[in-house]
């Protein structure tokens, strides 16, 4: 099991804040750190585990996870974080974290469950812990933390809740989270209201969020060098505002023949065909939401030829057609 290695940055800032020196602790793992960490480079999960668990016995606080607020920066979690604070709302980018988490923890889990006015985020990580209570308060503290960078200060959760049962002392729940903190839970989970996840956030910048994404989808497809239909995504995206795509040119990127691409697909449940009209189909929705875009230019990035084409493939995906969707969007 890895994880993404800038993310030690989040525990050697928290043990930083505590007057420790963080190199031993990591040291101690096999772990030398150099400033600046290679952006997609992985290390072992057990061995950042330890090192948290370690430092957070030496303090003795036993609210150290939640120190993992004061350390939130989008580089922790690398493309992914630029993409998420690019994200138009909140729900869009929950909607990224649930589709790439495996890129910061190849076992992590991260599921949206709408439950109509509110909004509630499921995060674990489905591995052992030398110490649960520090890995999951760090984990709901930082993502709280990072939706603040986001929306504002201002942000309170609906609820937050923990699967480990209550401490004797939970004023630093409160006093992080500002909202009701439940504990014994099935999930770590953090509720938003739906008015606060789906406002349009002052710092939306869907061209920087789909060049993050991009970045994202390369390392994710490195990552699962066995799943083709991780690393077609990746070539179809860069090949789709070229206007030619086909299973040929994608198959080639992959260094393999359209016949072996197409059979990997179909061992998967899935189609050249089909890959293609999915990752048209994501784009399209982030790209209407991009007003600097014009929908001819919108057609081209997804590499039709003609409006005509994109306006009914579109209205086939969504119901509506792309001004239609834009309207809409704009009046919300």
């Amino acid at each position: 099991m890895s994880v993404l290695a800038p993310s030690i940055g989040i525990w050697w800032r928290v043990i930083e804040s505590y007057g420790l020196d963080p190199a031993p602790y990591f040291e101690a793992e096999g772990l030398e750190v150099e400033w600046p960490i290679e952006p997609g480079t992985r290390v072992a999960y057990s061995a950042i585990d330890r090192a948290r668990a370690k430092a957070a016995a030496d303090t003795g606080d036993p609210d150290f996870g939640l120190r993992a607020a004061r350390a939130v920066h989008p580089s922790h979690i690398g493309a992914l974080g630029y993409a998420v604070l690019a994200s138009t709302s909140l729900t869009s980018s929950f909607q990224r974290m649930r589709r790439f988490i495996r890129v910061v923890n190849d076992k992590g889990y991260f599921d949206i469950d709408d439950q109509g006015d509110v909004i509630v985020v499921n995060l674990s990580v489905d591995e052992p812990s030398a110490n649960e209570k520090v890995r999951d308060d760090g984990m709901v503290a930082y993502a709280v933390a990072l939706a603040r960078l986001n929306a504002g200060e201002d942000l309170d959760p609906v609820h937050v809740g923990f699967r480990i049962d209550a401490p004797g002392d939970t004023s630093a729940y409160t006093a992080l989270f500002r909202c009701p903190v439940k504990f014994g839970c099935a999930h770590n989970e953090i509720a938003f209201s739906r008015a606060d996840a789906e406002r349009t956030l002052p710092s939306a910048n869907p061209v920087i969020a789909q060049m993050n994404d991009r970045i994202v989808i390369r390392r994710l497809s490195r990552l699962d060098r066995d799943n083709v239909p991780n690393r077609a995504r990746a070539a179809i995206m860069e090949q789709l505002p070229s206007g030619h795509i086909s299973d040929e040119t994608v198959a080639g990127a992959l260094n393999m023949t359209s016949r072996t691409l197409n059979r990997k697909l179909k061992a998967e449940g899935l189609s050249f065909r089909k890959l293609l009209q999915e990752v048209r189909q994501d784009l399209a929705r982030q790209y209407i939401e991009d007003n600097s875009l014009t929908l001819t230019e919108i057609t081209f990035l997804l590499g039709f030829s003609e409006m005509s084409s994109f306006s009914r493939a579109f209205k086939n995906w969504t119901g509506q057609s792309p001004s239609a969707a834009r309207t809409a969007e704009d009046e919300g």
